[in-house]
């Protein structure tokens, strides 16, 4: 949802999915598609990873493990600008912190079910590299919503927030909701963790554009989509 709605922003698919297929094992990615749908009464993109054996990525995991050192590796060796190797750093790195405190593991052991299933890969590098394009200085975010109810995960059911993401979300402003359905997943709250400078209201902008990330489901009573508004400062701040 997080590259879904970049995407809607107006970053370009092409170069973003050429410059992952240069660092990603060869047959990993079948193809990236990012398609306009609806979800509710709102419009906005469905960005998907294509496994090409017939699964989206989406709690498929049959490629095999990725450990945290290969995919700061890969992290290492992608072509972009430093501004988006650091996020994307950041991102991979506090995620795999909170899957190892959830496990009572080291941050070199947490592998691919955890930080490594080919979504998360995309959504880290690809995410950084769309925030790149757009030339996203700074991420402010209001109160993340906490959910009730249980998800079922590689390790079985667990309650929501994940455990991974409840860790991820200290220290955020949180807000309890009464839906039973996971609301931010553990590579969201990464992003989250990793990139907003400033909680609270919307800050003094001018808004450029609007742009959402579809969920994979229909939510009955609203639209399953993440929204993210970019615009320019009217602080200079």
């Amino acid at each position: 949802m997080w590259l879904g709605a970049l995407l809607d922003l107006g970053a370009e698919l092409a170069p973003i999915e050429a410059a992952l297929r240069s660092v990603l094992p060869a047959g990993t990615v079948a193809r990236l598609t990012a398609e306009r749908g609806l979800r509710g009464s709102v419009e906005g993109v469905d960005f998907r990873v294509d496994l090409g054996d017939g699964h989206a990525a989406e709690g498929h995991h049959g490629h095999g493990h990725t450990h945290y050192p290969q995919l700061m590796a890969m992290i290492d060796r992608l072509e972009a600008a430093p501004r988006a190797k650091r996020r994307a750093a950041d991102v991979t790195t506090r995620l795999a912190e909170a899957e190892a405190r959830v496990h009572g593991t080291t941050i070199d052991q947490v592998h691919f079910h955890e930080v490594g299933a080919v979504d998360s890969v995309v959504d880290m590098l690809g995410g950084a590299l769309a925030m790149e394009r757009l030339d996203i200085e700074t991420v402010s975010c209001g109160p993340v919503p906490w959910p009730r109810g249980w998800v079922r995960c590689a390790h079985g059911r667990m309650p929501v927030p994940a455990p991974a993401t409840a860790y991820l979300m200290e220290g955020m402003p949180t807000v309890g909701v009464d839906e039973a359905m996971e609301m931010v997943t553990p590579t969201g709250a990464a992003w989250l963790a990793a990139t907003v400078e400033r909680w609270g209201a919307m800050p003094a902008m001018t808004v450029e554009r609007v742009g959402y990330g579809l969920g994979d489901k229909d939510v009955p009573g609203r639209p399953n989509a993440l929204r993210l508004v970019m615009g320019a400062s009217t602080t200079g701040a």
